[in-house]
């Protein structure tokens, strides 16, 4: 393995856990700052792209199918949350101080549901443009 490659994947490695923090900071922040599910989704579901571009290798033999199923699950979870705000009539749950994070009510779950599922569905595009090669 040449030296660029090792380097790359061992600063990599402690690079992807800030990245996908970062993308659940701008889901929970959503509703009191510009973000929200969709940003935070696309920045979790790139940095997992960036893990295939960069251990692609050891990826191929690991998340052959099991890729595609998590994925699945995971836009069938965030479609399940986003769809709760909508089966309650009036109440939308507790609110509380103005300014803090849960102040809100379901806004926050559904910002999550939309967060899992716009992650899952940019992995899956990718998955299956490059179904041939991966």
């Amino acid at each position: 393995m040449p030296v660029g490659d090792y380097i790359t994947k061992v600063v990599f490695r402690y690079i992807l856990l800030i990245v996908m923090l970062y993308g659940v900071y701008i889901i929970a922040h959503g509703h009191l700052s510009p973000g929200g599910g969709f940003a935070g989704g696309m920045i979790m579901g790139l940095g997992f792209l960036l893990y295939l571009f960069i251990f692609g290798a050891e990826a191929k033999v690991k998340l052959r199918r099991l890729l595609m199923d998590v994925v699945t699950i995971m836009i069938v979870v965030g479609s399940a949350m986003e769809g709760v705000k909508f089966l309650i009539a009036k109440e939308h749950g507790p609110v509380g101080t103005p300014g803090t994070l849960f102040s809100v009510g379901l806004i926050s779950i559904a910002n999550l549901g939309i967060g899992i599922m716009v992650a899952g569905t940019v992995i899956s595009i990718f998955y299956l443009l490059v179904e041939g090669e991966f």
